[in-house]
């Protein structure tokens, strides 16, 4: 019995091993125009194998490349299209840059961080205030669907206090953080239409960061 370990490997293995043998098989054909007629009717078959709109430039212009990758970048056919060039196909792509960003508090994430940093810009006031609410309800939320825990508010405002580098100084005395049910990754999804309403949040004046009743 033979394995498929021990055949030869499959350049592109989405079209199977007879393409790959056919593809090879043109390579004896002894003249050009043989070779011609079976690359055209090896295109077909690849083309069925790999259905995509017929009619795009650019499928057709693929199914050749793959065609020459099966059978080699030497092999002597007539093509609509330019051979790949070995150059581009052994040359590594650039290195994407990963960004080397240091979150403070990892499951808070950075762009709370920037929310932060955008609180601390604002002047004093009801919408400064009001954004600096938003923010540590959504650092409790935050927290509770990274660790499956209940934090204190205090705990909180402690945590804004470190990223905000002492600018942000809210208390439980002042400010009551709200009461979050359910599963904490549907809560994430739409964090707004999961916070109930207290006491302290009945009175507060409606602004930018806070959506009206209807």
């Amino acid at each position: 019995m033979e394995y498929n370990t021990q055949r030869e490997h499959l350049v592109i293995s989405e079209y199977g091993r007879n393409v790959h043998n056919m593809a090879r098989q043109i390579r004896t054909m002894p003249t050009r125009e043989e070779r011609n007629q079976a690359a055209s009717s090896l295109i077909e078959i690849m083309a069925i194998l790999n259905p995509q709109p017929k009619d795009v430039i650019e499928h057709k212009h693929k199914l050749w490349d793959h065609f020459f990758l099966i059978a080699g970048l030497d092999i002597e056919v007539d093509s609509p299209y330019p051979k790949p060039s070995a150059e581009v196909l052994e040359r590594r792509p650039e290195r994407l840059p990963y960004p080397a960003t240091n979150i403070k508090i990892r499951h808070y994430g950075k762009i709370l961080e920037q929310m932060i940093q955008e609180a601390v810009g604002m002047e004093e006031g009801p919408e400064r205030q009001a954004l600096c609410e938003y923010i540590a309800n959504f650092m409790k939320l935050s927290y509770r669907n990274w660790n499956k825990s209940v934090i204190n508010d205090e705990d909180i405002f402690q945590d804004l206090k470190k990223l905000s580098q002492g600018r942000i100084i809210l208390s439980s005395e002042s400010t009551v953080l709200e009461h979050f049910t359910g599963n904490p990754a549907a809560l994430a999804a739409n964090p707004r239409r999961n916070f109930k309403n207290n006491s302290n949040n009945k009175n507060k004046p409606q602004n930018r960061f806070h959506r009206k009743n209807r």
